[in-house]
C-alpha cells in the first residue's frame, strides 16, 4: 500500500494572520531595540557632563601627582572620578560661582618615595587662589620662578620642607598675594626687596630659615603687626 501524505492547506485569512503576527513581532522587536538604545545612549551623555571638574584642570592635577612620583597619599585623585566631588584628597573647585575650577590645593604630610621638585604643572590650575605644600621633606629643589604664573594665588603656603635656595624676585608679579608663609625650609640669601610692592600683602613668615641681609621697611612693618 501507497503511504498517504497529508497535505494541509492553509486559508488566505490564516496566512494573513500569520504574516500580520510576524510583521507585529518584528516591530515590537525593534521598538525594544531602539528603547533600548536610547536609554544607553542617555545614560552615556548624563555619565560624561554629569562631573563638575574642569577637564584641563584634572589634567594638570594628574600631572601634578604623577610627577611627584605618585605618591600613596594622592591615591584618592582616580581619573575615573570627579575631581570635584570632595574625594580628592586637598583639592576643592569653586563652588560659589560654579564655575568648579580648582581654585584650592592644600597638600599636607604627603610622603614622596623620594625627593622631587615642586612640579611645573601647578601653573595648569590658572584660578589657583590657594596653594599649600606643608610638611613634606623629600619636596627639594627651589622654589621656582613659574609659581608667579599663578596671577590669581593670594595665599602661598610652602612650610616644613627642604626646599634652598632664595626666594624668587618674580613672587612680587602676583598682585594679588595676602599671605606668604615660608617657614621651616632651608632658604638662604635676602629678602627681596620687591615683595613690599605687593599691594595687598597682609603676612608673611619666614621662620625656620637663614635668610641675610636687611629687612625691607613694608615687610618689617608687617612682622611687627
Amino acid at each position: 500500500m501507497m503511504p498517504c501524505m497529508i497535505l494541509y492547506i492553509c486559508s488566505p485569512r490564516h496566512t494573513t494572520e500569520m504574516i500580520n503576527n510576524k510583521m507585529i513581532s518584528s516591530s515590537s522587536s525593534t521598538i525594544l531595540t531602539t528603547h533600548l538604545l536610547l536609554i544607553l545612549t542617555t545614560h552615556l551623555f548624563t555619565t560624561s557632563h554629569s562631573e563638575k571638574c574642569n577637564p584641563d584642570d584634572k589634567n594638570a592635577l594628574l600631572q601634578f601627582k604623577k610627577q611627584l612620583g605618585n605618591p600613596n597619599q594622592l591615591s584618592s585623585w582616580n581619573p575615573t572620578t570627579d575631581c570635584c566631588n570632595g574625594t580628592w584628597q586637598g583639592v576643592s573647585c569653586d563652588t560659589d560661582t560654579q564655575t568648579y575650577r580648582v581654585n584650592d590645593l592644600d597638600l599636607f604630610s604627603i610622603d614622596l618615595p623620594q625627593p622631587y621638585p615642586i612640579p611645573p604643572s601647578i601653573t595648569n590650575l590658572p584660578f589657583l587662589f590657594y596653594f599649600s605644600l606643608s610638611n613634606i621633606p623629600n619636596l627639594v629643589g627651589t622654589i621656582p620662578e613659574f609659581i608667579s604664573n599663578l596671577t590669581n594665588l593670594r595665599y602661598l603656603y610652602i612650610t616644613q620642607t627642604n626646599i634652598s635656595g632664595e626666594i624668587p624676585t618674580t613672587l612680587s608679579q602676583i598682585k594679588t598675594l595676602v599671605t606668604v608663609d615660608f617657614s621651616y625650609n632651608k632658604l638662604t640669601g635676602p629678602l627681596p626687596a620687591t615683595l613690599s610692592s605687593l599691594p595687598n600683602l597682609v603676612g608673611i613668615t619666614f621662620d625656620g630659615n637663614q635668610l641675610t641681609g636687611p629687612i625691607p621697611e613694608k615687610i618689617y612693618f608687617l612682622l611687627r603687626h
